[in-house]
């Protein structure tokens, strides 16, 4: 399907968002709020500690001079809220005491300093400035943890090539890297369960959890992560927490000019450049330039900043775009059309010998090799042969370079106004425009371009804030925003039939042709109205409020529209005896999803003392069910085994309890440990939910009879490749409708499937040690339930006796398990029941930028247990652990070491600056800079599995989840370089460390083990990660007064270390224990970048 989403009934793309941006202005009525602003607030004492109420506190930003007063109520509390994170100066005022200011406050994403000042006897005139708060940077109102990038760190760390700020995550305590949608994993959570936010409102992708928008480093002001929350204003996921701030304008003109350059003369030849026998790097040309300017449109109270970034990329055909294929070598290709080569005897099921003509039709669909084997040469890993009829045929593993250019565009604009000292509004938008050739990650770039799918996509992000402060004590953000996804996946041959044979061709277990779950393309569009209100009564700081989210997603989904064969072997391929055709009978089906997410909160932040702070908090979540998309509404078709529609899960009530103790001591040994207001003892525990994604209901919404496939399995289909069966099935037309067929498969919801669930908890000891320096030492715990998985209501029941039959015949189609009921067909469900645990130690430690000089880290010791990973079939995360449990009526054998577990974990990043020299002969060592970040952590685990149906319970699929037994004395060979699970040897022949039944010419056998082996889940570990990321700077003074110029170098993957995945664990493929996948990290990268600012 070539036709974009852009041609539904929708209209023009920005009707939407300025008709949301008008309602929202109209609507705004006098209110306050603090939704992803930090805060200023503390408690006001005279000399002798006690309350005083009355002081005028006045908050000034040191960049717009737009200041905001507040006077201490009668507990002597002040609370600054929705304050913009930036630098601010604090003044306390009252007649008979001296004026205090504190100076170069910091205020952060939903944080903010505590500043608890003692009112000294004197005149107001007399000013007392302190430059440094004491204990300013710990926090003493929340036990969150969360780590805050300051814009000027932000443009320096070099977080890769694709300068991604979301990547800054890995730098948090409790985050580590990880496979799967983001990349990182937080808190022990799922890599899905992340939460992404712009300027506080909705930037995620609906459909596959990752970020809706990329956004430049240049308008960036702060990224913050808060791996635990403890804010019942933050929900929606389970996981971390990420926000980014965009820049605003200040009272001075200021703008940037750059561009960043990578280029093929500049890197190593890559590893997977290196395994197809390249002798440089393909040619490479990557450019990302791009300018901002922001400034007053009118001093102290109007204010714009705005952007424009392109990133252009133009290559030549590199291996690393490629998916590894595994295909007869040219010998193996002539041994298949030798003419010698024995056809398909006469079978005992009916069909008789295959004819030459049969033959002829399966080797004209793999005549396109020879120009596979030109494009590649004699660059290709060899492996063991693969049987046909008695014949070895030669095969290996290949990567057909594929170029991947590039056209992506980005721009920002926002507008502040302070229309009063109380009242200011906000608008920002926010496009992400991508055009991106043969890089659809879900097509088939097994073969180069000859059936790849492009991808463009254009998202925009709009939003609106009004901020209304009332006094002293009510304040209120009224915020609304628009979203909007337009994603197109064309395909260069939209006609082709998918062909899979297992065992060969992708590791993922595409095809030969289109992939089948093309055509695609989709349209994502969320409309948000976030209200968060701020009260002072006391001692309490009240915060309520609530976030609506309206989300449409249409899409339109073309699986097994062209036809899609699937083969046992290549030696059933080459036999034309498919086991397998599926056809879409409806074609191409439209999707239209509709749902409402409500979240409603309260939070009440108590100062019993000063020093002690209790939080107490309640968020109630629920969402409507998409209709007619969670289940069936017909009897006759819940009469089969369907469930019914989904109930909605009404039950989400999330309490937040949490507490912050800063003790105040002086003296003693306390004093000396924990400081005087120097440190901060925080605890809490919470309840979180997630949400059920939008792949669940386009996966289900392809039930009949929404969508009707025709099935066809069978000796039936034997000699019939290529030629597609006929579809004898009629397809709802003027009130007559295919008949139900009990034995066609569905893939639902149960009705009581509910919404992810964590609890957890923690307990921190913050301290800072003197004015520069800060270290916590941290627990954090929780428990996941109802985690999504994929299962099977009604399996194929495979018996002892039968098992016992196949073995003692060595011919795994002497039996067919029935299904557990055999009058109906398969019934796979995506339920709700996984479960996980985690448990976590952790140290982190951070120095201020002082004298150029800024640094910090964090080491994470951690556990993480689960009976499931993910309901679908990811390649980074199946291929270690599939996505289905080995027996379906055996859940607690899946309990392991989660493949997010990653025991140690170390992060540091680092920033300095050499100072300037005014002698002449000095002035070339100043303006240098050094910065980066390194990372080590633990490998991933991963499963062994046999890589056919031993269960016979038809878990196949792309990745058998069926594993061998444990063989205590056997024989395992670690890699011989590394020593470690980077690759392995075990023999096959019974005497390795995993065994399974064998036939007698060495295939191993499907319907063999009932239970399936006695091997645990996850338990081998593949190879350890380390990177090192690193930046050389030097800023040049440029003629014009307040103009710089910067030059840069990147080092990403510094010491050009290679980083891999765990190896193939699948000991069906001919590639079991070798490592051919793209490593994780392979070449050094260098991008070269420079850079004007004004």
């Amino acid at each position: 399907m070539s036709q974009s989403c852009r041609d539904v009934r929708y209209g023009p793309a920005w009707t939407p968002g300025l008709a949301l941006l008008l309602v929202i202005v109209l609507w705004a009525s006098p209110a306050g709020a603090q939704m992803f602003r930090g805060s200023v607030s503390g408690t006001v004492t005279d000399s002798q500690g006690a309350r005083l109420p009355g002081v005028r506190a006045t908050l000034t930003n040191q960049d717009t001079n737009v200041s905001n007063e507040f006077i201490a109520n009668e507990a002597g509390i002040y609370v600054f809220s929705a304050v913009d994170p930036g630098v601010y100066t604090l003044e306390f005022r009252m007649d008979g005491f001296e004026t205090q200011r504190f100076e170069n406050l910091v205020v952060s994403t939903s944080q903010g300093p505590t500043v608890n000042p003692s009112m000294k006897p004197g005149g107001p005139t007399t000013v007392v400035s302190i430059t440094e708060a004491v204990g300013a940077g710990l926090d003493k109102t929340s036990p969150t943890v969360q780590l805050t990038v300051g814009g000027a760190l932000i443009p320096e760390i070099p977080v890769g090539v694709a300068r991604d700020i979301t990547r800054l995550a890995v730098l948090a305590p409790i985050v580590s890297r990880s496979p799967g949608q983001n990349e990182f994993s937080a808190n022990g959570q799922r890599s899905r369960n992340t939460n992404f936010t712009i300027d506080g409102v909705d930037a995620n992708d609906h459909n596959v959890t990752v970020p809706g928008l990329l956004t430049p480093q240049e308008a960036i002001q702060e990224f913050s992560i808060k791996p635990v929350n403890f804010s019942a204003e933050f929900g929606r996921n389970t996981g971390a927490q990420i926000n980014a701030i965009t820049k605003s304008g200040t009272n001075a003109f200021h703008g940037e000019i750059w561009n960043y350059y990578r280029g093929n003369r500049l890197e190593p030849l890559s590893l997977t450049s290196q395994r197809i026998r390249l002798t440089e790097s393909p040619r490479l040309v990557h450019n990302q330039f791009g300018v901002d300017v922001g400034g007053p449109i009118v001093r102290n109270r109007t204010f714009f900043f705005g952007l424009v970034q392109g990133n252009l990329k133009r290559e030549g055909p590199n291996p690393a775009n490629a998916q590894p294929v595994i295909i007869p070598t040219p010998a193996g290709y002539a041994t298949l059309t030798d003419s010698t080569l024995p056809l398909r005897l006469p079978s005992q099921l009916g069909p008789p010998a295959q004819s030459a003509e049969s033959r002829r039709a399966v080797l004209d669909a793999l005549s396109f090799l020879p120009e596979v084997h030109a494009l590649v040469g004699d660059s290709y890993e060899s492996l063991p042969a693969v049987p046909v009829n008695g014949t070895p045929i030669e095969v290996g593993l290949y990567r057909v370079p594929i170029a991947q250019p590039h056209n992506l565009w980005y721009s920002v604009l926002r507008i502040d106004h302070q229309i009063n000292g109380a009242d200011k509004i906000l608008y920002r938008y926010h496009i992400d425009d991508r055009d991106q050739p043969d890089s659809a990650a879900n097509s088939n770039l097994g073969f180069g371009t000859r059936w790849s799918a492009s991808q463009k996509i254009n998202s925009q992000n709009h939003s609106v804030s009004y901020t209304k402060i009332l006094g002293s004590h009510f304040s209120n953000e009224l915020r609304g925003a628009y979203t909007r996804r337009d994603l197109d996946f064309p395909e260069r041959d939209p006609l082709s039939a998918s062909v899979f044979i297992r065992g060969l061709l992708t590791p993922n277990g595409c095809c030969i042709g289109g992939s089948s779950s093309f055509p695609q393309a989709r349209l994502e569009q969320v409309y948000q109205i976030q209200s968060v209100s701020t009260y002072l009564q006391g001692r309490h700081t009240l915060k309520f409020g609530t976030d609506l989210r309206r989300v449409s997603s249409f899409a339109r989904n073309g699986a097994n529209t062209k036809g899609t064969w699937v083969f046992a072997s290549l030696e059933g391929f080459l036999n034309n005896a498919p086991s397998q055709l599926v056809q879409a009978v409806t074609e191409p089906q439209s999707i239209n999803i509709r749902q409402l997410n409500q979240a409603y909160f309260i939070q009440d932040n108590v100062r019993v003392t000063p020093s002690l702070t209790l939080d107490f908090g309640l968020r109630y979540e629920t969402s409507s069910v998409p209709f007619g998309f969670f289940g069936a509404t017909r009897e006759d078709i819940r009469a089969v085994g369907v469930p019914g529609p989904t109930k909605r899960d009404k039950n989400n009530w999330a309490p937040r309890l949490g507490f912050a103790y800063s003790p105040r001591s002086a003296s003693g040994v306390w004093g000396k440990l924990l400081g005087d207001g120097e440190s901060s003892i925080r605890g809490g525990f919470g309840v979180a939910y997630d949400v059920l994604f939008y792949n669940i209901p386009i996966t289900t919404a392809v039930n009949y009879p929404r969508s009707v496939v025709q099935d066809d399995r069978g000796p039936s289909l034997w000699d019939r490749f290529p030629t597609l069966n006929p579809k004898t099935i009629s397809v709802c037309d003027g009130g007559s409708c295919a008949p139900l067929d009990p034995l066609a498969t569905f893939v639902s919801v149960p009705e009581d499937a509910q919404n992810p669930t964590t609890h957890f908890w923690t307990l921190s000891v913050q301290r800072q040690l003197g004015r520069r320096y800060f270290i916590e030492l941290g627990y954090s715990g929780n428990r996941s339930y109802h985690m999504i998985r994929q299962t099977q209501a009604n399996p194929p029941i495979l018996t002892e006796a039968q098992a016992a039959q196949v073995i003692a015949t060595g011919n795994p189609n002497a039996v067919v398990p029935a299904r557990l009921n055999p009058s109906w067909g398969s019934r796979q469900l995506v339920e709700t029941t996984g479960k996980g645990e985690y448990h976590a130690g952790y140290v982190r430690f951070d120095r201020k930028l002082a004298s150029g000089l800024a640094f910090g880290g964090a080491y994470t010791w951690s556990a993480n247990f689960s009976d499931s990973e993910e309901a679908f079939a990811v390649p980074d995360i199946s291929s270690s652990s599939p996505q289905v449990p080995q027996d379906f009526f055996n859940y607690r054998n899946e309990w392991s070491r989660s493949v997010f577990d990653r025991p140690h974990r170390f992060s540091i990043y680092y920033q300095y600056e050499v100072p300037s020299f005014t002698s002449r002969a000095l002035r070339l060592l100043g303006g240098w800079q050094i910065s980066g970040f390194t990372d080590f952590q633990s490998g991933q685990p991963f499963t062994i599995r046999v890589g056919v149906d031993t269960l016979g319970n038809a878990a196949s699929g792309s990745f058998p989840p069926g594993r061998p037994d444990f063989n205590p004395g056997g024989i395992l060979i670690k890699d011989p370089e590394t020593n470690d699970l980077r690759s392995f040897t075990i023999p096959l022949d019974g005497t390795g460390v995993v065994t399974a039944p064998r036939a007698p010419n060495g295939q191993f056998l499907a319907n063999s083990m009932p239970k399936g082996g006695n091997l645990g889940r996850n338990t081998f570990r593949g190879p350890a990660f380390q990177n090192w990321n690193l930046r050389l700077s030097k800023r040049v003074a440029l003629p014009r007064e307040g103009w710089r110029l910067q030059i840069s170098a990147d080092f990403n993957n510094l010491l050009n270390h290679d980083n891999f995945l765990p190896p193939e664990a699948n000991m069906n493929s001919p590639a079991f224990g070798k490592n051919s996948a793209t490593p994780i990290t392979d070449a050094r990268q260098v991008q070269l970048g420079a850079k004007i600012t004004f």
